[in-house]
């Protein structure tokens, strides 16, 4: 049996501190108007403009459009999130999927070969199921959703706090439950499609700036 290395006898608060400053100082360099909250920590993550995360954030293989935010404790991981987003604390996307079919065993030690387990009985994974989650634009997310691996969410929608998604989200839909279901429309129909249509989130901030009055009223925006 090969030997593993315990390295959480390598970490302490100081190594840990460390560690954060070098990740903030990497990406506030290298992209405008981002600020990566207190012990934050981020592998492949590819973010837009006017971006911010909160404190104890951890994301990995990411992508994320302008305006969009994360607050404290959200663990995001195999996601392309788009513009003007709003999660609230403690969100989890795609936390990862066991099998459920077939497989005799759930634990991973049984179908895969995860770094974390003691002993694995595999040299590779046989579990291969689709991660990635795909977010649209102007999505609130309250706290504590959980994100099944794998869902789409569309533009506009709403996710009601301490529900877990497990199906693709509908555009400017509201949902909510264990698992999540819809609640209701945010607009009328017609009002839905003149929104996806044309597409807000994608103009100059000029254009926003100068029409802002008008996102108070979704009566006003339309005409």
């Amino acid at each position: 049996m090969k030997l593993k290395i315990d390295r959480s006898y390598l970490q302490n608060p100081i190594s840990d501190y460390i560690k954060w400053l070098k990740t903030k100082y990497i990406y506030q360099k290298k992209y405008n108007y981002l600020r990566i909250g207190y012990m934050t920590r981020l592998h492949n993550v590819e973010f837009g403009k006017y971006n911010w995360t909160g404190n104890r954030v951890f994301m990995e293989n990411v992508v994320m459009g302008d305006f969009s935010y994360f607050s404290d404790d959200c663990v995001i991981l195999e996601a392309s999130i788009g513009k003007f987003c709003s999660f609230g604390p403690n969100v989890r996307v795609a936390p990862g999927k066991h099998p459920t079919r077939t497989f005799v065993s759930t634990h991973p030690a049984l179908f895969s070969n995860p770094i974390y387990c003691q002993k694995n009985f595999f040299d590779k994974d046989y579990h291969h199921p689709h991660r990635h989650v795909t977010i649209g634009n102007d999505v609130w997310i309250c706290a504590n959703v959980v994100i099944s691996d794998g869902i789409s969410i569309g533009d506009g929608a709403i996710i009601a706090a301490n529900s877990v998604v497990t199906s693709d989200v509908a555009p400017y839909t509201i949902v909510g439950g264990v698992p999540a279901k819809l609640i209701r429309s945010r607009f009328e129909q017609d009002e839905i499609e003149y929104l996806l249509n044309f597409k807000w989130w994608n103009k100059s901030l000029d254009w926003i700036q100068m029409n802002a009055s008008m996102f108070l009223d979704i009566k006003k925006f339309v005409k």
